[in-house]
């Protein structure tokens, strides 16, 4: 690994430690009064939004998504009204948040299987919350930036 990406990996895991921090708050304070603090799953997905572009620009395509995942998931906390569902959610949120932490300490950990694992159950959360948002690809963006449709 260059000594620069090594240092942008360093300054992302030390920023990525702030950001857990925040996290890991809004998590626990959804888990003090689910429908009270459902704005927190607002603000998580803002974090998982962040981390998920900066790892886009270092190159970290595992990193990048999970935390697509947990902003997938985060996006729906809001709309949710069963406690049951608000719990899957959270427990989902922790697991992306865990996962995320422990692939920037150990970048080169050998954890694909772990990933898939974990990669199929966020999945499967977020198609019982209705699946993810459409999304928009560079291409097409490019031709609605010329006026193509």
């Amino acid at each position: 690994m260059s000594d620069e990406r090594s240092q942008k990996l360093q300054e992302f895991t030390t920023e990525l430690a702030g950001f857990a921090k925040t996290a890991e708050h809004s998590l626990k304070l959804i888990e003090s009064d689910p429908h009270g603090n459902k704005g927190e799953f607002t603000h998580f997905s803002e974090m998982m939004f962040t981390i998920r572009g900066t790892a886009q620009q270092l190159g970290l395509d595992p990193i990048a998504e999970m935390a697509g995942f947990g902003e997938e998931i985060a996006v729906k906390g809001p709309s949710v009204e069963k406690g049951s569902q608000i719990k899957k959610c959270v427990a989902a949120l922790w697991d992306a948040l865990t996962t995320v932490k422990f692939l920037l300490e150990n970048s080169s950990a050998e954890t694909a299987e772990e990933q898939d694992i974990l990669k199929n159950r966020l999945q499967a959360t977020l198609r019982s919350l209705g699946g993810a948002r459409e999304t928009v690809s560079a291409d097409e963006i490019e031709k609605l930036l010329r006026g193509e449709t």
